[in-house]
């Protein structure tokens, strides 16, 4: 109010004064930060001296409805897909110089009845954490000229090198990894369960994942990057990314190896590759038989319609001579408005065994949105 703003600086002035002289230059101060405060609706306002690292917030939530049914019982299940759980992530960034800059990643993921775990035996909620937990926390320095340090838990360098898709379908088809979605559920022989679930029988293809590591990656050239990786147990990993248009067609490529034998005595080659047409449509190879064909195009204002139809087939994963394949298929509707997406996918996962009877059939059936912020 400007009475009491009038008698604020009357106050103030009368400080000055009797300060003597020398502080009467300091009146047009006082007043400019009076008025200051005044702006401010008498709240607390906070200064730093000293540039500090800027914090951004993001994240979002992931939930679904599962109709599953593996040839004994069939239920519906209510989980968080694995696809891309429910996570939340603190980053942190400033500027060192004109080159190089350090930055911080906090990301938490939730797993309250999380698909991979989760079957048809289970009372509706897993007994795996509902609360948050590590995903990534890592601190990085980069340099435009000298590339990118990492410290910390995150993506190792073959990370995601099996993985190259372009369809824009990550919610509703899993490229080569059925047990992020499904992985819990156990295939049945007789109506008895036969001791090998989805997650047994089929290899992720994923490289070796997020670990604890340091990892540097070069600068981008012509759309490729070098990355390696060390992580705890001495094992370590190397990989190739590469991402490009070429002549209005998009590509994406990885590929990875990971030495592992200290850990698993397993050393492993991955790898990928897929396109975009400028028309929408798109295909993708890896892992050991992979494949996918995807669709993009805008049937709603709301945003993009995406559609997939995907193949794979994995071999002597979890016993001689046995062979794993799925096929699936799944449409994603974005809503740009909301930053969200719908999803809804079908899957049919089947063993066949060396010597014995076959299981029957697992079929899944997805539905579920999410929404970022």
């Amino acid at each position: 109010m400007r009475f009491r703003r009038d008698w604020a600086l009357v106050a103030l002035a009368g400080s000055v004064i009797a300060a003597g002289p020398a502080a009467a230059q300091d009146l047009s101060a006082l007043e400019a930060r009076v008025k200051a405060l005044e702006n401010a609706s008498g709240q607390r306002v906070v200064q730093r001296s000293k540039k500090t690292m800027s914090l951004s917030l993001s994240g979002h939530v992931n939930r679904a409805i599962q109709f599953r049914d593996n040839g004994s019982e069939s239920g519906v299940l209510h989980v968080t897909n694995n696809l891309s759980r429910t996570r939340v992530r603190w980053i942190g960034e400033g500027r060192i110089n004109g080159d190089l800059t350090a930055g911080t990643l906090i990301e938490l993921g939730n797993q309250s009845s999380i698909s991979s775990r989760q079957d048809l035996g289970d009372n509706g909620d897993d007994d795996g954490p509902d609360v948050l937990d590590e995903r990534q926390i890592e601190l990085t320095i980069s340099s435009k000229t000298l590339g990118k340090l990492s410290l910390g838990q995150g993506d190792t360098a073959s990370e995601d090198t099996a993985g190259a898709d372009l369809s824009g379908t990550a919610m509703a088809t899993v490229t080569g990894d059925p047990f992020l979605l499904a992985g819990g559920e156990t295939f049945q022989v007789n109506g008895a369960p036969l001791g090998r679930t989805i997650r047994a029988v089929f290899d992720t293809f994923g490289g070796a994942g997020r670990r604890d590591r340091i990892r540097y990656d070069t600068p981008k050239f012509a759309g490729l990057t070098v990355s390696v990786s060390h992580h705890n147990g001495d094992s370590w990993d190397a990989g190739l990314h590469y991402g490009a248009t070429i002549g209005g067609v998009k590509v994406a490529a990885g590929l990875g190896y990971a030495d592992d034998e200290s850990r698993n005595d397993e050393k492993t080659f991955v790898g990928s590759l897929a396109v975009l047409l400028p028309m929408g449509l798109s295909f993708a190879i890896g892992g050991e038989t992979h494949g996918k064909i995807g669709y993009r195009f805008h049937a709603f204002e709301l945003g993009e319609t995406r559609l997939a139809v995907e193949y794979s087939e994995v071999n002597d994963r979890a016993g001689v001579n046995e062979r794993a394949t799925y096929y699936g298929a799944g449409v994603v509707q974005v809503l740009e408005p909301l930053g969200a997406e719908l999803y809804f996918s079908y899957h049919n996962a089947e063993l066949d065994l060396a010597g014995a009877n076959d299981p029957d059939d697992i079929d899944i059936v997805t539905a579920g949105a999410r929404f970022k912020f």
